[in-house]
C-alpha cells in the first residue's frame, strides 16, 4: 500500500527518528553510568541513594533536582519516549492516516527538539 509521505516528511523525516533514537539511548547510558542505586532521595543539601551512599554539599534545589531525576525516572522516561517513535515507525509502516502521522510525527519532532543544542541537530527539524 503506497502512502502519501509529503506532510509526514516536514513533520518527522527519517533522520530525525534516527538522531532521536541515538539521543534517548545517550541518556539511557548516562543514567545506566550513574546507577549507584536506583532510588535516590534529597535530605536538605545531601542526595541519599537507596545504597546508603549520600552525594553531599548539594545546594538544596539542585539535590531536589538530581533526587527526582534518578537513574529509575530516567529509564521510565526512555521507555514512554522510544514507544511513541515506536507507534511513529509503527504507523508509518501501516500506512496510518495523514491526520494520525503528522500528530504523531510533531511529537516525535517536539521530543527531538529537547537536544537542539546537540552538534547533529538539524534546524530544519524544530517544530514550528
Amino acid at each position: 500500500m503506497a502512502r502519501d509521505r509529503t506532510a509526514m516528511d516536514e513533520t518527522a523525516p527519517p533522520e530525525l527518528v534516527v538522531f532521536l533514537r541515538a539521543r534517548l539511548r545517550d541518556d539511557w547510558n548516562y543514567a545506566r553510568d550513574a546507577l549507584v542505586g536506583t532510588r535516590w532521595r534529597a535530605e536538605r543539601t545531601v542526595v541519599v541513594l537507596d545504597t546508603g551512599a549520600e552525594i553531599e554539599d548539594v545546594f538544596l534545589g539542585p539535590a531536589d533536582h538530581i533526587a527526582r531525576f534518578d537513574p529509575e525516572r530516567v529509564f521510565a522516561e526512555f521507555d514512554a519516549k522510544q514507544a511513541i517513535v515506536d507507534a511513529y515507525e509503527a504507523g508509518l509502516e501501516a500506512g496510518a492516516a495523514t491526520d494520525y502521522l503528522q500528530g504523531i510525527g510533531k511529537a516525535v519532532a517536539l521530543l527531538a527538539a529537547v537536544y537542539a543544542d546537540h552538534a547533529d541537530y538539524r534546524e530544519s527539524w524544530r517544530p514550528s
